[in-house]
């Protein structure tokens, strides 16, 4: 398997200007493993681990929920307003501050603050992108003029990174990931190919939409259409739909999360779990030879890395804390 561990808690990602100099890898990557939180499922009862897994992995616990529901063998009830507002959280604690401060700019406190108030999502969407757009149906041409416009402070930004960023840079690519993928990789024999790179996210999720449509067919996945993924995704969880299950074998349960597809394996024996195997997103984002990987490697290296590479690490959105270092000085995502 190439998957990343289950056991990954922390990532690094290095900038070896030396290397650089010398045409080597320019980028290194470091993974920190430590103690698999699965495990606290093994020895108890389906239903006790079904109860527990939204509380180990509570950063996405309605969707840890459903899939270790589904793969424990127990009835599934998606709550969908559950998961899009992990989703929706997700994305606007990246777009209203991670951004901003990648950028030196003030995070859009007032935007934020709407997060805390039940039945405001059209509120919270007109912070986004001003009263009516409807983001996802624009054409390219009408996505410049709403940049141009800039009506809200995100959409300020992406105009800034529009201008700003190369379609080339961070310009990375994999097949996106299926429920079929999952399974083949959490079954107890895994089928040819199941070790095969993949990714797995906000892009994907809206890429049939006009605009991500339109943007990909004319520059394919740069830095910037992943950013803005993020926006349409967001818009879109504002809006939640049902969640339909995927018919998988027994011991398997799917879900989407808010950084992308996520897997449950169970085994149980004798009433109780005897293995129990989790799949994040980043399982796959993070692959030694992965997404991210590949994305930094198209990353050129310069005076505006150090708030490149922070964006490029949002736009893909791991599921693990990650450290950019730049020479001697170091920067959170």
């Amino acid at each position: 398997m190439i998957h990343a561990p289950a056991t990954l808690r922390r990532l690094t990602i290095a900038l070896d200007q030396r290397a650089g100099r010398e045409g080597a890898e320019t980028w290194r990557f470091g993974r920190e493993s430590g103690p698999d939180p699965a495990q606290a499922l093994v020895g108890r009862t389906p239903q006790e681990a079904a109860r527990l897994a939204p509380l180990v992995f509570n950063l996405c616990g309605a969707a840890h929920g459903l899939a270790a529901a589904a793969a424990l063998g127990l009835p599934t009830t998606a709550d969908e307003a559950a998961m899009a507002r992990e989703t929706v959280r997700d994305h606007a604690l990246a777009m209203l501050h991670a951004w901003p401060e990648a950028l030196g700019e003030a995070p859009d406190r007032a935007a934020l603050g709407l997060l805390a108030r039940p039945g405001r999502t059209e509120d919270f969407a007109t912070a986004l992108v001003g009263q009516g757009a409807d983001l996802s149906s624009f054409s390219p041409a009408e996505l410049d003029a709403w940049l141009q416009e800039a009506p809200t402070a995100t959409a300020r930004l992406l105009a800034r990174l529009r201008r700003d960023i190369d379609p080339a840079e961070g310009r990375a690519w994999l097949p996106e990931l299926t429920a079929q993928d999952v399974a083949a990789a959490l079954g107890p024999a895994p089928a040819s190919g199941a070790g095969q790179l993949r990714e797995t996210g906000a892009l994907g999720r809206v890429a049939h939409t006009p605009l991500v449509a339109a943007l990909l067919a004319g520059e394919g996945p740069s830095l910037f259409v992943r950013l803005l993924a993020r926006l349409v995704d967001c818009l879109a969880a504002l809006k939640p739909e049902v969640v339909s299950s995927a018919d998988l074998p027994s011991g398997l349960g799917i879900a989407p999360a808010a950084r992308g597809l996520l897997g449950h394996g169970a085994r149980v024996e004798a009433g109780r779990v005897a293995a129990y195997r989790i799949l994040s997103p980043s399982a796959w984002n993070l692959a030694p030879g992965g997404l991210l990987e590949r994305a930094f490697a198209a990353l050129t290296p310069g005076p505006r890395t150090r708030w490149l590479a922070p964006l490029l690490v949002s736009a893909i959105n791991p599921c693990v804390p990650v450290t950019l270092s730049f020479a001697e000085d170091l920067a959170h995502a």
